[in-house]
């Protein structure tokens, strides 16, 4: 159980990880009006601190995912 459990938590963070640099916003684009429009990029760290917290979240997901699977084969 133990083994299916870290690589379940494992191959979770690393996909969130993945989707996470897919979709999170880096960039904040702001509408000025007359056709005007600003871009703000955001700080690297925060970029990085949001992945991987989209990451950890997702390794969770997978541990829980994990367990169900442990609990259905067990029965």
């Amino acid at each position: 159980m133990e083994k299916l459990l870290k690589k379940s938590a494992l191959y979770g963070f690393v996909i969130g990880l993945g989707i996470a640099i897919i979709f999170v916003n880096y960039k904040e684009i702001r509408d000025l009006g007359n056709g005007g429009i600003e871009i703000a990029y955001l700080p690297l760290s925060e970029y990085i601190i949001s992945v991987l917290r989209y990451g950890v979240i997702a390794s969770f997901v997978g541990v829980l995912c994990g367990w169900i699977i442990y609990i259905n084969q067990k029965k």
